[in-house]
C-alpha cells in the first residue's frame, strides 16, 4: 500500500470515527431528552412543565429568546409542530452543548424542587376533598330531597382557543376530570364531528349548558376582541348575555390559564371574578374551586345565625 493510499485510508477511517462519534452524541442527547420529558410531562403534578414554564427557563439563559406566544406563532407560520415534545427538543438543540447541559441541569433541579412540594400539595388536596365532601354531605342532610327523582349532573360548555397541542391536551384533561366528578361536559373534541355545522354546535351548546367555563389565554383574548373564528363567535354571544345579567351572572365562569388578567382576559370580562389556574402547583386546589362554582356551592360555608347574647335580653321588672 503506497503512502498516498495509506493517508487516504487513515483520513477515511478518521472521518468515519468522527461521524460515528457525532451520531452517538446525538443518540445520547435523544436518550437524555426522552428521560427528561417523561419527568416533566405528568399533567396535574408540580413537576409538569407547560410551554410557558419551559420557555421561562430558556429565557434565563438567553433573555432575548422569544416568549411563549411569539415562539408558537413562529412555528405555526413555518408549519412546524407545536407538540411540546417536539419543540422543547428543537429549542434545546439551538444551544451549544455546554449551555444545553446547563439548561437540562437547571430543569432537573426544578423537577427535584417540585417533587419536594408534591407531598405537601397532595396532603392539601386531600384536606380540600374531605372538606368538599363534608360540605356536600352536610347540605344533603340539612335539605333532604322529598322525591325519588335523581338529580341530574350539571352540564357545562368549555370555551377555549386552540393555542397549541399542549393547551388542547390540558383542556381535554380538565374535561375528563370534570366528567369523573359528575359533570356533563360539552366539548368540541368530544362532540363536534366532521360535517357538522360549527356555529350551530356553539349556539346549541351555550343554550343547553347550565354553566359556561371560559378558558382565557393571551390568544383567546386576541381572537375574542378581533371577533375571529369560533372564539370570536362565542365571545359575541357571551358578551350580549353577560351584559343582560351583569349583576346576577351565575352561568359564566372565567378561568385564567396563562398570561395575566390584563393580557389574557377581555376588558369587559375583567369585572367578573375569575379562577386563576396559571400555577400548576395549585391545580387541585383551583380545580376544587371550579367544582364548587359549577355545583353552586360556596367557597366558605356561612354559619347559621345564632341566638342573641343573654345580656341583650330585657330584664323583667
Amino acid at each position: 500500500m503506497s503512502g498516498m493510499v495509506r493517508l487516504i485510508y487513515k483520513l477515511a477511517v478518521s472521518f468515519k470515527n468522527h461521524q460515528t462519534k457525532q451520531e452517538n452524541m446525538e443518540l445520547n442527547w435523544v436518550k437524555e431528552y426522552n428521560k427528561l420529558f417523561e419527568a416533566i410531562n405528568q399533567q396535574g403534578l408540580p413537576t409538569y412543565f407547560s410551554g410557558n414554564r419551559f420557555i421561562g427557563i430558556i429565557r434565563e439563559f438567553d433573555n432575548n429568546f422569544a416568549d411563549y406566544t411569539q415562539y408558537i406563532n413562529y412555528r405555526q407560520e413555518k408549519g412546524l409542530s407545536t407538540s411540546r415534545k417536539n419543540y422543547y427538543y428543537d429549542i434545546l438543540m439551538l444551544f451549544k452543548e455546554d449551555v444545553r447541559k446547563q439548561i437540562i441541569e437547571r430543569i432537573w433541579k426544578e423537577v427535584e424542587n417540585s417533587k419536594d412540594k408534591e407531598e405537601e400539595e397532595t396532603q392539601k388536596s386531600k384536606e380540600i376533598n374531605i372538606w368538599f365532601e363534608d360540605k356536600i354531605s352536610t347540605v344533603e342532610k340539612e335539605e333532604p330531597i322529598a322525591t325519588t327523582e335523581t338529580i341530574e349532573s350539571p352540564t357545562i360548555f368549555i370555551s377555549y382557543s386552540w393555542d397549541d397541542e399542549d393547551h388542547k391536551n390540558w383542556i381535554l384533561g380538565l374535561a375528563n376530570k370534570l366528567i369523573e366528578n359528575g359533570v356533563t361536559v360539552i366539548l368540541d373534541r368530544y362532540d363536534l364531528k366532521p360535517g357538522k355545522n360549527m356555529m350551530h354546535f356553539m349556539d346549541e351548546a351555550i343554550k343547553k349548558a347550565d354553566k359556561v367555563v371560559m378558558i382565557f389565554t393571551e390568544n383567546y383574548k386576541l381572537k375574542a376582541e378581533k371577533r375571529e373564528g369560533g372564539v370570536g363567535y362565542e365571545y359575541s354571544i357571551f358578551n350580549v348575555d353577560l351584559y343582560k345579567k351583569i349583576t346576577s351572572n351565575e352561568k359564566y365562569i372565567p378561568i385564567l390559564k396563562n398570561g395575566t388578567f390584563d393580557t389574557s382576559i377581555p376588558d369587559f370580562i375583567q369585572q367578573f371574578i375569575a379562577i386563576n389556574m396559571t400555577d400548576n402547583f395549585r391545580f387541585d386546589e383551583k380545580f376544587n374551586e371550579l367544582l364548587l362554582a359549577i355545583y353552586d356551592k360556596p367557597q366558605i360555608e356561612k354559619p347559621k345565625l345564632g341566638k342573641r347574647p343573654s345580656f341583650m335580653e330585657l330584664k323583667k321588672t
